[in-house]
């Protein structure tokens, strides 16, 4: 599965939920990678004015692991590729 569309309706609604969070700072979460149990994700801050404002990228994978993890316990792992850390 490479798709958020290929995830479960549960999962998709909880990450059209917390997009939210983002959409603020003028930040996406974008979904590279998609299994029953894992999501890979690239922030992108190409929208956003202020990059340092969104939240780290450790509190983004606690917020998105316990969200996602209410909606789908199959869901263990959630990585964010930030681009601020490379």
């Amino acid at each position: 599965m490479t798709e958020a569309e290929d995830l479960g309706p549960a999962a998709r609604g909880a990450l059209d939920e917390l997009s939210e969070i983002l959409r603020a700072d003028g930040a996406e979460l974008r979904v590279r990678t998609a299994s029953t149990a894992s999501i890979t994700f690239e922030l992108d801050l190409s929208n956003s004015s202020c990059p340092e404002c969104v939240m780290p990228r450790e509190l983004l994978v606690d917020i998105y692991r316990s969200r996602l993890a209410e909606v789908d316990p199959d869901i263990l792992s959630v990585v964010i590729i930030d681009p601020r850390e490379t």
